[in-house]
């Protein structure tokens, strides 16, 4: 039977598994709850300094989602794909609460999961005094989260706001921390990988690459955004693409653990962090939608999978996708011979092929969608429209550097 047992900083953790930081983490229930659910550890709520604590009183409601319930078959069927946006910003503790509650959540888990700790500091001086604090618990670790998408908007140095002063912040932890911690980078910087590498090289044992972004939507009959009025989180399972980009990058250029999780929705999707050099996965908007207890059922098929492919452990498999990752440089492009074609058993005739082909390639007959080879680019989007998974390709495009 496999082993999914993981190791970051000199800390091991039952499986890869994290619930990220949020409300279903907020305190030392939901701690217990996540680690109850299966997750091998809890990243809890994060405490900000007191030059940030107007976070620590939320707006009602906060949460919108997008593209969700309209969904068909909902509840029973849940989207692959759909925005969640939400003014989510911290811990409603102060600084001894939110030791207390740490306390707290330790003595209700034990050695059954890692609890850890995350802080964001508006200054050096914040960031040292919270270090402190944090080093008289009985936390496992801590994450220094300089990736919060919205706290700069509050007029203060912190979050992503604070990226080009993260090798400094981690200088800073580092001189104050006893106990292993991460570095949760901001996705809303032009290099995370770079970034990763500065703090790698300033100390760190590990890195958190990827988050949700900042933005908002409009209400056009008001003109305002939706919600509370202003920016929040804005990500959700889509921006799993971004996710897994950044941590690739960030795997070859560092050599410390890598703390992965951006649209994590499926247990395939640890895998497939695992696959591109993370060690731990966090889920966020996974645990919160579907549940704690998801998190046992994910590990649950992990094994599964790990025991059918014939791999012991997850460090068999972490970083193996990274050699078939192509530049855009290395792409195949006008390959001969590729083309669309149909299957006439399956063509309903419904002409959503044709109204989408750029190439005027498709004609409707009488026996289905006919493809005119001379005219077809190739380009595939007939067989993404298909309502009848009636059009293929005619041969696999691009190149494969090893099968996994």
């Amino acid at each position: 039977m496999s082993d999914l047992r993981v190791t970051a900083a000199g800390v091991t953790f039952p499986n890869p598994i994290l619930v990220g930081s949020a409300s279903a983490s907020m305190d030392a229930v939901g701690v217990q709850k996540g680690i109850n659910g299966g997750a091998g550890g809890v990243i809890v709520k994060s405490l900000f300094g007191e030059r940030g604590k107007l976070g620590r009183d939320f707006p009602r409601p906060r949460f919108k989602l997008y593209d969700y319930k309209n969904y068909p078959g909902y509840p029973q069927q849940l989207p692959h794909a759909f925005t969640l946006n939400s003014l989510e910003e911290c811990s409603h503790f102060g600084y001894r609460e939110y030791m207390e509650d740490i306390n707290r959540a330790k003595d209700a888990v034990g050695d059954r999961g890692i609890v850890m700790a995350s802080l964001s500091g508006a200054t050096l001086e914040e960031w040292e005094e919270m270090c402190g604090y944090v080093n008289e618990t009985a936390a496992d670790w801590v994450e220094l989260n300089v990736s919060c998408p919205f706290a700069a908007d509050m007029g203060i140095k912190m979050g992503a706001g604070a990226v080009d002063v993260t090798a400094e912040i981690v200088k800073t932890c580092k001189r104050a921390l006893t106990i292993p911690f991460s570095v949760k980078i901001s996705p809303q910087t032009n290099d995370q990988a770079a970034v990763a590498l500065a703090c790698q090289e300033a100390g760190a044992p590990c890195v958190n690459i990827s988050a949700r972004f900042s933005g908002f939507d409009i209400d056009i009959d008001q003109a305002r955004p939706i919600g509370p009025g202003a920016q929040g989180g804005w990500g959700g399972p889509y921006l799993i693409g971004y996710g897994l980009k950044n941590a690739a990058l960030t795997a070859r250029k560092v050599s410390i653990p890598i703390i992965a999780g951006l649209g994590v929705w499926d247990w395939k999707d640890v895998i497939k962090y695992t696959m591109v050099g993370a060690t731990l996965v966090q889920s966020g908007v996974g645990i919160m939608l579907k549940g704690y207890d998801v998190a046992q059922k994910w590990a649950q098929s992990i094994e599964a999978w790990l025991d059918a492919k014939g791999y012991r452990s997850l460090d068999e498999i972490r970083g193996i996708a990274l050699p078939n990752i192509l530049t855009t440089a290395e792409v195949e492009r006008v390959p001969e011979n590729v083309y669309a074609k149909v299957d006439y058993e399956k063509c309903t005739r419904c002409g959503v092929c044709k109204r989408s082909c750029f190439y005027d390639a498709i004609a409707m007959t009488k026996v289905g969608a006919v493809v005119n080879e001379n005219k077809c680019d190739g380009c595939g989007m007939c067989v993404e429209v298909c309502p009848a998974d009636a059009a293929s390709m005619s041969r696999p495009q691009g190149k494969r550097r090893r099968d996994v």
